[in-house]
């Protein structure tokens, strides 16, 4: 019998730190980092329904981060500091292809990059921005880089005939405009759709300049396998209850979808200047 009791007293001292470990890694805060598009208050309670669900369903707390701007949040990234992060979709294939991390979802909304003005002061043509600065949230951002592109196919070069000022968020890059800060801003649709009642009736669209795919949903690869297909399934699961159907109408989002061979096919023609815009972040 004793041999028994001191087998039993062996297995239970190997099993034990085994459960305690488990135990630390579903008690421990899952970290979102997002990117910080619109205000930090805006952008938290938005994101609440989120965050609850998820903790229900994987029975681990859950902490919503963002950042100041979206070098320091792209840094942290980088750095690892986030377990997930929601991000613009060029940020998101550069954490993919060089800083350890897994893309899970995207948003069905596609971005639409849009050129707004002051209602009182609209664009008769395009040509009227030489000479002009226009908002925008972070030069790194990718309306900024397509809108680059979009502008110059239409004989208007960066420095020479327009110049951008970056803002805290779209919000601020939308207000600039409006308020004629600033000649145009380059911001989401959605930007705008989610602006106060009187931010929106005093801004007019001069033009679409780019639709692109959503925010992406990436998984630090700290995080195994298997857990991040639990986090992917919980989301999946957000999409369907009502409390996610009310999230994806208020954030203009549209739900979840797979990325695909084509999103990483146009991202990866832009990552050439995302990295060149990022710099020093990146060494």
């Amino acid at each position: 019998m004793n041999w028994l009791r001191y087998l039993l007293i062996i297995c239970c001292v190997l099993v034990t730190p085994l459960a305690t470990a488990q135990e630390k890694v579903t008690s421990r805060s899952l970290s979102i980092g997002i990117l910080p598009y619109l205000s930090t208050r805006t952008l938290l309670a938005n994101y609440q329904p989120l965050a609850i669900a998820l903790e229900r369903e994987l029975k681990q707390p859950i902490q919503l981060l963002t950042a100041p701007d979206f070098e320091t949040f792209v840094k942290r990234v980088i750095d690892g500091e986030y377990d997930l992060a929601i991000l613009a979709p060029h940020y998101a294939r550069l954490a993919t292809k060089e800083f350890g991390y897994s893309a899970l979802l995207v948003n069905k909304t596609p971005i639409r990059g849009i050129l707004v003005t002051a209602r009182n002061k609209p664009l008769s043509n395009i040509n009227e921005l030489r000479g002009q600065t226009i908002a925008v949230v972070d030069r790194s951002a990718l309306l900024a880089i397509v809108g680059v592109i979009t502008l110059a196919d239409e004989g208007l070069m960066e420095g020479n005939d327009y110049s951008f000022v970056q803002t805290i968020s779209h919000s601020s890059a939308l207000y600039n405009a409006v308020s004629g800060k600033s000649r145009a801003a380059l911001i989401s649709y959605s930007t705008l759709a989610l602006a106060p009642a009187e931010l929106q009736h005093e801004a007019v669209i001069s033009r679409e300049l780019a639709v692109i795919p959503g925010l992406f949903y990436i998984a630090n690869n700290r995080i195994p396998v298997s857990r991040q297909q639990a986090i992917k399934a919980a989301l999946l699961a957000f999409e369907k209850m009502p409390e996610g159907q009310q999230f994806f109408e208020k954030t203009q989002t549209g739900g979840y979808r797979e990325p695909n061979r084509v999103d990483g096919e146009l991202l990866d023609r832009l990552l050439p200047e995302t990295r060149h815009q990022l710099g020093k972040l990146l060494h």
